[in-house]
């Protein structure tokens, strides 16, 4: 079961460099109008599917583990709404100018709950 847990952390990492990777990748076209390309939309997908299964797997797995829900909750609202996004735009030529960034920018903010959020939410 703790390989299964690695793995899909491995495959969660992947996920996010996809996302991130996407966005990069249409950084040229700023100006012109950026699109929510297939990276974007399936690290999107990998985020959220392997998010909840790290959720189900790490109580399983680290018995002495606690579980945040708070950040948990976060984070799921965060990655849902990243998913959508990308769905929602996914088939169209150009998007608005504030689609790619904003998917970006939910992306770090994933990031910075699940490397911040245990340590902010225990110190309180």
């Amino acid at each position: 079961m703790k390989i299964t847990m690695q793995i899909a952390v491995i495959l969660h990492l992947i996920g996010i460099g996809a996302l991130l990777s996407g966005f990069f990748y249409q950084l040229k076209d700023w100006g012109t109008g950026m699109k929510v390309n297939a990276g974007i939309l399936h690290g999107a997908w990998l985020m959220l599917v392997t998010g909840f299964a790290l959720a189900a797997l790490v109580p399983m797995v680290e018995e002495t583990e606690q579980i945040n829900n708070w950040v948990l909750g976060a984070k799921s609202i965060v990655i849902t709404v990243i998913f959508f996004i990308a769905y929602g735009y996914n088939k169209k030529e150009k998007t608005d100018k504030w689609v790619v960034p904003a998917i970006a920018g939910l992306t770090v903010l994933n990031i910075c709950l699940a490397v911040l959020g245990p340590i902010m939410i225990d110190k309180a």
